[in-house]
């Protein structure tokens, strides 16, 4: 029961003891000033009526005795009048039940008044002709008090409701910064430090205030350290302090862990480009000069890759820049590679005539990356054939002797008329991988993948398809289609079911209002949903994000961040949007038995996490060695082919 309805039922408990008490007490002395009146009133009416009597008594004229009485007992105020002879024998008498209209029964039961009697002797001189005995009728008494009671009710009525109304407001006003205070706990329990401007003018009550706003304060403070600290031990591990980049070993780890993806071979292109003149700017002007040009040359790289997604982009070493660009076709890279040999051609330095810059770049395409090493070797290999005396930039790997049959092979059908006509046809198939919990292995929920049937009856994953989705602008109709199939099959279970969708239905208005009318009618569907977006969507879109997790919220449907990890910018966003989990991206998941600084990031994460009541999930476990490692860790739940394989569920 809250503290307002507490002090409002006390004050109400207080009206009404008194009430009771200034009852009781005017009932008291109500009924005793009404006895003694009624005892009074019975004797003076047997006196008066005695001397009445007395000339009829001498000569025994009952008559005349009985309309005597008959005239004083009509007036209704005497209940029995009773005359009784000289010989003790009762000559007349005259009695009435106690019947009252008005007055409940229950009330006279309860006050119980008493026989008030007046007893007189009839007598002529010295000689007693008789006794005359009057009883008041209580009649008027207990009219009396029931009025009495009743006004006592009825000014206790008006009084309490104006009570009641004074205290309610007063309190409503009193305790309004308790409520504030209240909301205010509840905000820092969700990780929402808000702060109170209005303080209250009630001494103890401003005190609470005060001391609320410094705790918020605190763990406002607390929190966006501990994400800074998260945030600069990723940067310090995965990172390269000169550009900003990711450094060699983040690069191969994320590589190895795209061409080990367990949704399937996917395809992408690989680049590595060599400021061969770097250690020549070094002695002429000094590291700080040199690291102007890094700085220049990672930016230009960055700026030229900023349209395409999950790219990965790094200082692998010295002079040489990687960049990898995965779920894109073999033109598309191509035309890629000369926008940005021609971005990085007029790149300059303050010698640029005396010693002009000169930037080479090593390409390989693959259709189906399962090798990341391999993939690497056949950049660098390109990158050293690069005929720099012959006016060569750059150089594909398929070209070379080397090479022999080049790794893509043409489609042998219309890719666009594939892809529509598998959406509009409804033509895919549903996958389902068990997320558990950790260490327990019991069931959290099912993740979600889609398969495509080719023309010749082999299976495509999404990561070969996908890339042909985005390019063909049908996004929005595949995540559609998805969560249509999806709710109209009958699961074994009603597990909580994890649905990838693309950043461009996240931002897609009509996507948003088709999904917002979607679940109102499936109540029971929309519960049991989780949206994954990347991590990367919340950096070029963090307000249609939030947009769309407004809308899930309508529905109690779940938002999570999937890829987690693959961002260098701060995790402020952790602090206000509702997120059911987190995905840590699988790079940091392989091989994290040996990986110290990975298992102090997850850590880190884990206790980051759990202020803010988020969970944290891994993918791409693969071992029994990196279970035992992530069990060690904490984390709430995971997922992987050592875990569970791709089903068909129904």
């Amino acid at each position: 029961m809250t503290l307002y309805r507490q002090i409002l039922i006390a004050v109400l408990a207080v009206l009404l003891l008194l009430y009771f008490g200034n009852l009781v007490v005017s009932l008291k002395n109500t009924r005793a000033l009404v006895g003694q009146q009624m005892q009074t009133h019975a004797q003076d009416a047997a006196t008066s009526l005695a001397l009445s009597m007395t000339q009829a008594a001498q000569s025994e004229d009952l008559a005349t005795l009985e309309t005597l009485i008959n005239a004083v007992s009509d007036s209704g105020y005497y209940r029995r009048i009773e005359y009784i002879g000289a010989d003790g024998n009762a000559l007349l008498d005259k009695e009435f039940a106690v019947t009252l209209e008005g007055v409940p029964q229950w009330f006279m039961s309860l006050m119980s008044l008493p026989d008030y009697e007046g007893n007189a002797e009839v007598s002529s001189g010295w000689v007693i002709l008789g006794k005359l005995r009057v009883v008041s009728h209580p009649g008027q008494a207990y009219k009396k008090l029931w009025q009495a009671a009743a006004g006592h009710l009825l000014w206790f009525t008006l009084i309490g409701v104006g009570a009641s109304v004074a205290v309610f407001f007063s309190l409503g006003v009193v305790l309004s910064p308790l409520r504030e205070v209240e909301k205010q706990a509840e905000a820092i329990a969700e990780q929402q430090f808000i702060q109170q401007s209005k303080l209250p003018k009630t001494r103890e009550l401003r005190r609470v205030v005060q001391v609320m706003n410094r705790l918020s304060a605190r763990f406002e403070d607390l929190f966006h350290r501990q994400s800074e600290l998260i945030s600069e031990l990723r940067e310090l591990s995965h990172s390269d302090l000169v550009t900003g980049l990711s450094n060699r070993t983040d690069f191969d780890a994320r590589l190895d862990s795209f061409a080990s993806d367990e949704s399937g071979s996917r395809c992408g292109v690989l680049m590595i480009f060599a400021l061969n003149q770097l250690g020549r700017i070094n002695d002429l002007s000094g590291r700080r000069v040199g690291n102007e040009v890094l700085q220049a040359l990672a930016n230009i790289l960055k700026q030229g890759v900023e349209q395409f997604e999950q790219v990965i982009l790094a200082r692998r070493q010295g002079q040489e820049f990687a960049l990898f660009v995965p779920d894109v076709d073999e033109d598309v890279a191509r035309d890629l590679a000369d926008s940005l040999m021609q971005a990085v051609a007029g790149l300059t330095w303050q010698h640029q005539d005396e010693f002009p810059l000169r930037v080479t770049m090593g390409f390989t395409y693959g259709e189906k990356i399962d090798n990341g090493p391999e993939l690497l070797s056949e950049a660098d290999m390109a990158l050293n054939s690069v005929d720099v005396d012959g006016g060569e930039t750059w150089c594909r790997f398929a070209s070379l002797d080397i090479a022999g049959i080049p790794t893509l092979s043409e489609s042998v059908f219309d890719r666009r008329q594939f892809v529509t006509d598998a959406i509009a046809n409804k033509s895919i198939e549903l996958r389902f991988q068990q997320t558990v919990t950790v260490p327990e292995k019991q069931t959290l929920g099912y993740e979600v993948y889609s398969r495509f049937q080719a023309p010749d009856d082999f299976e495509l994953t999404a990561g070969t398809v996908m890339p042909m989705v985005r390019r063909f602008g049908l996004s929005v109709d595949l995540d559609k289609l998805v969560l249509e199939k999806l709710a109209d099959g009958k699961l074994a279970d009603e597990a909580p079911l994890s649905v990838n969708i693309c950043p461009a239905s996240v931002n897609d208005p009509g996507f948003c209002r088709w999904l917002d009318e979607f679940l109102s009618g499936r109540a029971d569907f929309a519960q049991r949903l989780i949206v994954e977006v990347p991590e990367h969507a919340l950096k070029v879109a963090e307000t249609n994000i939030r947009s769309f997790a407004n809308i899930l919220a309508r529905h109690k449907s779940g938002l999570a961040i999937d890829h987690f990890g693959l961002e260098s910018s701060a995790f402020a966003y952790l602090a206000s949007l509702p997120l059911r989990y987190l995905k840590v991206h699988r790079s940091f998941v392989k091989n994290i038995n040996l990986a110290r600084d990975n298992q102090f990031y997850i850590k880190a994460l884990v206790q980051l996490a759990q202020t803010r009541e988020i969970q944290v999930f891994v993918e791409g476990i693969e071992t029994e060695a990196e279970w035992q490692t992530l069990v060690d860790l904490h984390i709430n739940g995971a997922q992987g082919y050592w875990i569970a394989n791709l089903e068909l569920r129904s």
